[in-house]
């Protein structure tokens, strides 16, 4: 059961957590960065490999959805 919680974790905190940080800090690179140095910090004593490849999905996810975002601000303030 911990595992899942983990596994669930570490795929929905750079969802969530990239967006947020592209508002804040308006660099995507720079909000990738703090989420990598965050999950790494949370997720320091990894139990399986799933928990990283789902991480790595979580993390493209929101850097995706952040780009996103991105455009949508630019063609707004253009």
């Amino acid at each position: 059961m911990n595992i899942m919680i983990e596994i669930f974790g570490a795929f929905i905190l750079p969802i969530i957590l990239i967006p947020f940080l592209v508002r804040v800090t308006y660099n995507r690179w720079v909000s990738i960065g703090l989420a990598v140095i965050i999950m790494v910090a949370i997720f320091s004593k990894l139990e399986s490999i799933w928990t990283i490849v789902t991480g790595i999905l979580g993390l493209s996810i929101g850097s995706y959805l952040s780009m996103r975002i991105g455009k949508k601000v630019d063609k707004k303030w253009s």
